[in-house]
C-alpha cells in the first residue's frame, strides 16, 4: 500500500508567535551579554593600563631608593676614611719643620761617571783555543 505524502502542517499563529518571541528574547539576552562582555573587556584594559603605570612608578621608586642607599653608603665610607686619617695624623708625632720640608724635596739625579777611553790602540790577540780532554 502506498501512503500519501504528508503536507507540511500549518502552524497555528499562536505557535509561530511564541517562536518569534522566544527568538527575540534569546537575541536580546545575547545582545545584553555581548554588551557586558564588551564593558568587561574595556574595564580589563583600563585595569591593565593602571597596573602597568603602578609597576612603572614602583620601579622608579625602587631605583630612587637604591640610589639613595648607595649614596648614603658612599658618604658613610668617606666619613670613616676621613676619621681614620685624622686619628692617624694625631697619633703620629710631628717631625721638625725643616726635616719635613727636606723630605718633600726630591733628590737631584747625580751625573753618571764618565768612561775612561784609552788613546793607545789595543793589541789584537788570537782567541785562546781550549784543550780537549783525551779519551
Amino acid at each position: 500500500m502506498k501512503t500519501r505524502a504528508k503536507r507540511p502542517a500549518r502552524k497555528a499563529s499562536s505557535k509561530l508567535q511564541g517562536a518569534v518571541e522566544l527568538a527575540r528574547e534569546r537575541w536580546q539576552a545575547a545582545k545584553k551579554s555581548a554588551k557586558q562582555a564588551k564593558q568587561a573587556a574595556k574595564q580589563a584594559r583600563r585595569q591593565f593600563k593602571d597596573a602597568k603605570k603602578a609597576l612603572k612608578h614602583a620601579k622608579q621608586a625602587m631605583l630612587a631608593a637604591a640610589k639613595k642607599l648607595q649614596s648614603s653608603v658612599m658618604s658613610a665610607a668617606r666619613r670613616r676614611r676621613k676619621a681614620r686619617a685624622k686619628t692617624a695624623v694625631k697619633a703620629a708625632p710631628l717631625a721638625p719643620v725643616k726635616a719635613r720640608v727636606a723630605t718633600k724635596r726630591r733628590a737631584r739625579p747625580k751625573p753618571a761617571p764618565a768612561e775612561v777611553v784609552a788613546t793607545v790602540a789595543m793589541e789584537q790577540t788570537s782567541p785562546v783555543q781550549q784543550e780537549t780532554p783525551a779519551p
